[in-house]
């Protein structure tokens, strides 16, 4: 195992679990090499992957490694977090993550399930080499008839769409349960590995307080909070997105859970550009892509918040309800909630009802604030 010098600010972030040495000397181990990690006092202080990218080595744990062969190790955790998802996924659900990166102690490593198809993406060069431990683990797992390496990452693999490592090919379509509703999955083109899969649980709160109401998805996608407001009880869903695919596919999804989409409202419109009708809604939800991907983005992200809901509050009625998210990692929830609130100023008086994060599937290491991205909140305007 090859041994690199870190320095010792660096060092002393992975004896606290930070998950990351950056690439500020010249390492040169191959990526997927396992490497130890030293001060510059020659201390051991932890372990990991060589990656060669911005970031050298992918830290999978402190002091030695594990003296059984990596293999060895990857597989059993790997089947440690299989089996943590199934204690805390519960309902009629077959689609969440099952490893989630850094909050797993695997940086770099997602795997989704979508019922019997398990979707495998790498975020990192680290993990190319063991792609075999990782189907020969996900095959021991025991329900994923077919293991897909979703593709689209332009510095790991460089090229679109997929290719299955195990098993038959991935219909173009996959239908998955989500607390009982129904939700069509894309894996070679869908958005991340298929679906938002981190807004399930925000999507059964929504199918709570949806009852009676009119709603507005803005930024809907495939439509799934739609369809969670309408097996909720709403009595009319208007869908905002501006892909015509996106569109179609939430159309198909009120279909497949037995809804008339002819029943509801869907629009093909920029949100941003987009001023809804004369009668007010009594739900709003807007969740947004991230705005912001690098430091230079962040200032005209943080004006785009603060527009986007100035637009949107007049659009509330009164004691109605805004559900609204971000998923700008870039931006911490104190700035966005000021943010927000900046934002709805100009339309009354709103309280704070609600404020969540990342579901139980997607965890974020304590030393590693980097990994928590999402917030979502419940407001109402009295």
């Amino acid at each position: 195992m090859a041994r690199l010098r870190i320095p010792n600010d660096t060092a002393a972030a992975v004896t606290r679990g930070h998950p990351w040495v950056f690439r500020d000397r010249p390492y040169k181990a191959p990526p997927g090499a396992l490497v130890e990690l030293t001060d510059d006092n020659d201390r051991l202080v932890g372990w990991g992957l060589a990656d060669d990218g911005p970031i050298a080595v992918r830290v999978l744990g402190k002091g030695p490694a594990p003296k059984e062969p990596f293999a060895n190790w990857l597989e059993a955790h790997l089947l440690r977090c299989d089996r943590f998802r199934h204690r805390i996924i519960f309902g009629d659900t077959d689609a969440y993550r099952v490893v989630a990166g850094e909050g797993d102690g695997l940086s770099g490593l997602v795997i989704d399930r979508y019922a019997k198809l398990a979707v495998v993406r790498l975020y990192s060069s680290a993990w190319t080499p063991w792609l075999d431990t990782i189907v020969r683990a996900l095959n021991t797992a025991g329900w994923a008839e077919t293991v897909f390496r979703r593709l689209g990452v332009a510095r790991v693999d460089g090229r679109d769409g997929g290719e299955t490592l195990f098993g038959p090919e991935p219909a173009e379509k996959v239908v998955v349960s989500e607390h009982g509703m129904k939700m069509l999955v894309r894996p070679y083109i869908g958005q991340k590995t298929g679906l938002f899969l981190d807004q399930r649980e925000h999507r059964a709160m929504v199918r709570q307080w949806a009852n009676g109401r009119t709603v507005a998805n803005l930024f809907a996608y495939n439509g799934g909070f739609s369809v969670s407001a309408v097996l909720g009880g709403a009595s009319r869903v208007v869908t905002v997105d501006l892909a015509p695919e996106a569109i179609a596919d939430a159309k198909e999804n009120f279909q497949i859970n037995g809804i008339n989409p002819d029943d509801h409202g869907f629009e093909v419109a920029d949100v941003f550009e987009w001023r809804g009708g004369k009668t007010p809604f009594e739900l709003m939800i807007v969740d947004p892509p991230s705005l912001a991907h690098d430091k230079n983005a962040e200032a005209a992200a943080r004006r785009a918040y603060r527009r986007l809901h100035a637009q949107v509050g007049p659009m509330v009625a009164r004691d109605g309800l805004l559900a609204t998210s971000s998923c700008t990692a870039r931006l911490g929830l104190d700035p966005w909630r000021q943010i927000v609130a900046e934002g709805l100023s100009a339309s009354g008086d709103w309280s704070w009802h609600w404020i969540s994060a990342e579901p139980p599937d997607h965890p974020t290491a304590l030393a590693h604030p980097e990994g928590r991205y999402l917030k979502f909140a419940l407001l109402r305007r009295r």
